[in-house]
C-alpha cells in the first residue's frame, strides 16, 4: 500500500477551503472518511482480481480511486469485473449510508457536483457524499479512470480490442474538453477538475500513439496507467532518474574525496607530517572518521 503525493497536496488544499465543510474539525473527518473509502474502493478491485483468477501486487492510493496493479487473464470480461470492483464497493456503501443519512434530516449531497450549497457537516452524511463523489467520477468514461475500462471492456467484448480502445480514445478526449469547458464556466471551480481534463487528454492521445506505434490495440494496458505490474509512470521514471543522479554524485564525490586523500598522503610521505596546513589535517581526520565508519 503506497500513498501518492497528491493525497498530501490534496488534502492541504481542502484545509484552505475548510468553510465548505464548516471547519477544519470536519475537513480532517471528510479526509479520513475519503482516504478509507478510497482504501475499499480499491481493495475492490484486488478482490475482483483475485475472483477472476488473477492476483493484486500493489495499491497507489490518491484522492478520486487510486491504482491497482493487478494480474488479470486477457479477457473483455475478466478486465470489465476488475474495473467494476472498485466503483461497485462505493455505490454499497453509499446505499447502505443513505438510509440514515435521511433520517437525520442531513442532505444528500456531493463535494464533486458542489450540492447543495450549504456545507455537509454531519458524518455519515459526509460519508455517503464521499462514497457518491467516488462513484461518479470514476464512472467518468475517460482513462485514467474505472469508467474508461469498463467502456473498452464491454466494446472489447462486442467489437473487438482495436475498435474498443479507438472508440475509448475518442471518448477519453470528449470527457476531458466537456470537463475543461465546465471548469471554464462562470462560477467557482476547483482547479483539481482542469488537472483531471489535462491527465485524460494526455493519457487518451498516449494510449492512441502507442496503439499506432506498436501496431496493436493491446499495447495500452501494458502502458502507464494500464493497470499493469510491469507499467511505469511518469512519477516512477522521474524517481528512478533522480536516484540515479543522486548515486552518480556520490559516486564522484568518492572519487574526489579519495583523489585528495591521496595528494595528501604522497605530500606526507615526502615532506612530512608538518608541511600540512590546518585545513588540511582537518580533511584527513574527516576522511579518516568517515572510512571508518563505513
Amino acid at each position: 500500500m503506497r500513498l501518492h503525493w497528491i493525497f498530501l497536496v490534496w488534502a492541504l488544499f481542502e484545509f484552505f477551503s475548510a468553510e465548505r465543510f464548516g471547519g477544519a474539525g470536519q475537513v480532517a473527518i471528510y479526509l479520513g472518511l475519503l482516504f478509507g473509502s478510497v482504501f475499499l474502493h480499491e481493495m475492490g478491485h484486488c478482490r475482483a482480481a483475485r475472483q477472476v483468477g488473477g492476483n493484486a501486487h500493489e495499491v497507489t492510493l490518491w484522492p478520486l480511486g487510486g491504482l491497482a496493479s493487478v494480474d488479470i487473464p486477457s479477457r473483455p470480461l475478466s478486465h470489465l469485473a476488475v474495473a467494476a470492483g472498485g466503483p461497485l464497493v462505493n455505490l454499497v456503501l453509499w446505499l447502505a449510508l443513505l438510509p440514515f443519512v435521511i433520517s437525520q434530516g442531513s442532505p444528500v449531497g456531493s463535494f464533486f457536483l458542489r450540492w447543495p450549497a450549504e456545507p455537509i457537516t454531519d458524518p455519515i452524511a459526509i460519508a455517503a457524499a464521499v462514497n457518491l463523489d467516488l462513484l461518479l467520477f470514476n464512472l467518468l468514461p475517460a482513462l485514467p479512470l474505472d469508467g474508461g475500462r469498463i467502456l473498452h471492456s464491454i466494446l472489447w467484448q462486442r467489437r473487438g480490442e482495436g475498435v474498443a480502445t479507438q472508440k475509448l480514445v475518442v471518448s477519453g478526449k470528449i470527457v476531458a474538453l466537456v470537463l475543461a469547458v465546465v471548469w471554464f464556466l462562470p462560477g467557482e471551480r476547483s482547479g483539481l477538475l482542469l488537472a483531471m481534463a489535462l491527465l485524460m487528454w494526455i493519457q487518451s492521445q498516449q494510449m492512441q500513439q502507442m496503439s499506432v506505434d506498436s501496431g496493436s490495440a493491446e499495447s495500452w494496458r501494458n502502458s502507464p496507467g494500464g493497470g499493469s505490474r510491469s507499467a511505469v509512470g511518469w512519477w516512477h521514471r522521474q524517481r528512478d532518474h533522480f536516484r540515479q543522479w543522486k548515486a552518480q554524485r556520490t559516486v564522484l564525490r568518492q572519487q574526489r574525496l579519495r583523489a585528495r586523500v591521496d595528494d595528501l598522503l604522497k605530500k606526507v610521505s615526502t615532506e612530512g607530517i608538518d608541511s600540512l596546513s590546518p585545513e588540511e589535517r582537518r580533511f584527513l581526520d574527516r576522511a579518516s572518521q568517515r572510512f571508518e565508519d563505513r
